[in-house]
């Protein structure tokens, strides 16, 4: 049984590691602080995963995310982006 995946991986900066996730047409945005300090990411940075997308959903909380502004992301945390 073959499967519909693709993941994709972007250079670590900053101690901010991120990568995606594509299956049956959905993408999971993983953006993970290995820091001890709060982190700003740049939206230019991670365009090349959420390509035309403009906005996603936090999957631990619902919320609603606009990825053309950049993210901040608490120390130690994790952020998963569906859209």
């Amino acid at each position: 049984m073959a499967e519909n995946k693709t993941v994709k991986y972007h250079i670590p900066h900053k101690g901010i590691y991120m990568y995606s996730h594509v299956h049956e047409g959905k993408t999971e945005m993983i953006v993970l602080n290995s820091t001890g300090s709060e982190q700003i990411l740049d939206s230019e940075c991670y365009t090349v995963l959420t390509k035309d997308s403009k906005e996603g959903r936090d999957v631990s909380s619902g919320k609603k995310i606009d990825l053309t502004k950049n993210l901040v992301i608490s120390p130690r945390k994790s952020l998963i982006i569906e859209f």
